[in-house]
C-alpha cells in the first residue's frame, strides 16, 4: 500500500495531484476549526467539565484531519482524517452516557464499545462502497435520533431537540455528500464542501445537547 505518493481522487473537484487541487474541500473546512475553538471557550467560561470542554478540540481535530487529507490526498492523511472522525465520535458518546445519564466512566466507555459494534453490523447490510461510501455514517446519524428520544424519556422534550436538530442538519448533510459524484458534469466543484460546513454545524449542535445536561457544573470531568 502506498502510503506518501500515490494521490487518492475520491471528489468531483479534485481534477489531479497536488496540494492545492481542492480548494473548496479544503477551505471548507476552517468550518470545523472555528467551531471547535468557538464551543471549546463557551464551554470553559461556562465552568463545565474537562471531558467536554474536550469535545471542542476535537471537533477541532477533524478539520485538521480533513484538510489534510483534502490538500495531500495520500493514504496517510485519509487515515488521520477517518482516525479523528472516530475519536470524536467515540469521546461523544462516553460524553453522552456520563452527562445526559450519569453513567460511571466505565459504562460510558463500554457503551463507546457498543455503538462500534452496532455500527459494524448495520453496514454489513449494504454494499460496500454504497451510497458513495456514505454507509460508514449511517450508525452516526441513527445514534443522534436515538439520542435525542432517549434524552426526551429522560427529561423534557425540549431538551432532546438538538439532537433531533443535529440529526436533520446531518441527514442534509449526508445526501450532498451522497451527491457528490453523480454531479460532477453539472457542478465541477461538487457538493463535499458543503458536507464540511453542515457537518461543522451538526457536531455544534450535538455537543450544546450534552452542554446543556441538568447538573452537568456539578463534575469536574
Amino acid at each position: 500500500m502506498e502510503w506518501s505518493n500515490v494521490p487518492i481522487d475520491l471528489y468531483c473537484e479534485r481534477l489531479g495531484p497536488g496540494w492545492w487541487a481542492e480548494p473548496l474541500n479544503a477551505v471548507s473546512n476552517l468550518g470545523f476549526i472555528v467551531a471547535g475553538i468557538a464551543l471549546s471557550r463557551q464551554s470553559a467560561r461556562r465552568g463545565e467539565p474537562a471531558s467536554v470542554q474536550a469535545l471542542g478540540w476535537l471537533i477541532v481535530l477533524v478539520g485538521c484531519g480533513s484538510a489534510a487529507f483534502h490538500t495531500a490526498a495520500t493514504r496517510w492523511a485519509e487515515v488521520l482524517d477517518v482516525a479523528f472522525i472516530a475519536l470524536f465520535i467515540s469521546w461523544f458518546v462516553a460524553c453522552y452516557a456520563r452527562h445526559r445519564w450519569g453513567a460511571p466512566w466505565w459504562l460510558a466507555l463500554l457503551c463507546v464499545g457498543f455503538f462500534h459494534g452496532a455500527g459494524t453490523l448495520m453496514a454489513k447490510f449494504f454494499e460496500p462502497g454504497a451510497f458513495n461510501g456514505s454507509v460508514a455514517y449511517f450508525p452516526a446519524l441513527a445514534g443522534l435520533i436515538l439520542f435525542g428520544l432517549l434524552s426526551g424519556l429522560k427529561d423534557r422534550w425540549h431538551r432532546a431537540i438538538w439532537f433531533f436538530t443535529a440529526a436533520g442538519i446531518f441527514a442534509a448533510s449526508l445526501s450532498l455528500r451522497t451527491l457528490d459524484q453523480s454531479l460532477c458534469d453539472l457542478w465541477p466543484q461538487g457538493t463535499h464542501w458543503a458536507w464540511h460546513l453542515l457537518n461543522a454545524l451538526t457536531l455544534t449542535t450535538a455537543t450544546l445537547g450534552i452542554s446543556h445536561s441538568p447538573g452537568l457544573r456539578r463534575t469536574r470531568f
